[in-house]
């Protein structure tokens, strides 16, 4: 439990901090050589983190200390009803397809949430332009008038 809540605290540390540095720094300034080697080792130290270490936790948390197996059922077909036309659920569920399931999940946020990461830094110096008032005749208002 503690390998696995220390790989998600590292992994927003890591996305915090990215969104700190992109705030600082200055959106014109040329990217050096060194920076561009550090940001790139940066980056796939998160995507090894996001796709690998994170879900390899959890799998080894649900596995190794909670037990979940395909042994222990979440539930059966029938379990609720077991009727000739209506059975319900129709399937079965064991704790180890739930555990999968909590990683396509992780994967499917981390495909959403890194591009638009990468989106917000990219329009990061992008400004909203403000509409200036208008005249009931379409005109932009002046002020001193």
């Amino acid at each position: 439990m503690a390998a696995l809540v220390t790989s998600i605290v590292i992994t927003a540390l890591m996305i915090a901090g990215v969104i700190e540095y992109g705030k600082r720094r200055p959106v014109d300034r040329q990217t050096s050589w060194g920076e561009a080697m550090l940001g790139s080792a940066f980056v796939f130290m998160l995507l090894l983190m996001v796709f690998g270490v994170v879900p390899d936790r959890w799998v080894r948390l649900t596995d190794n200390e909670w037990g979940w197996s395909v042994e222990k059922m979440l539930f059966t077909e029938g379990q609720f009803i077991d009727g000739n036309p209506i059975t319900f659920p129709p399937m079965r569920m064991d704790l180890k397809k739930v555990s999968d399931v909590v990683v396509v999940i992780q994967h499917i946020v981390a495909l959403v949430g890194l591009p638009l990461l990468w989106l917000w830094w990219q329009k990061r110096d992008q400004k909203k332009a403000v509409a200036e008032p208008v005249s009931d005749f379409g005109r932009p208002l002046v002020k001193g008038s």
